[in-house]
């Protein structure tokens, strides 16, 4: 079994009603980006070892990715990390990450 992180992005409540139809949310780790959906776990495969992991938010129709902020996640072998992300009350504010869990599996 491969080693994944899974991360499921959220907008806060206050501001959802406008993030969720202007933008899109999108995961980058190690550099590279995958635009995901709002509310759905979006499985990534990583290779064993510490990853940078971000999530922000593109709107439509522009190129950056804003609210991003970065941290460090540890991914051991066959191992499933467990992550939320969520944005802040204002639009300026970054994602919060946070780990929910992590489950080892064995072949």
């Amino acid at each position: 079994m491969a080693s994944t992180v899974t991360i499921t992005p959220h907008t806060h409540w206050m501001n959802g009603w406008v993030l969720r139809p202007l933008a899109v949310p999108v995961i980058r780790i190690d550099g590279t980006d995958h635009p995901v959906t709002w509310g759905r776990a979006a499985e990534i495969e990583v290779s064993v070892g510490a990853h940078t992991i971000g999530v922000g938010a593109r709107y439509r129709g522009t190129g950056s990715v804003l609210g991003m902020e970065e941290t460090t996640v540890e991914v051991g072998e066959s191992q499933t990390v467990v992550l939320e992300a969520r944005n802040g009350l204002f639009n300026h504010q970054p994602f919060t990450i946070t780990q929910l869990g992590s489950a080892q599996f064995s072949d």
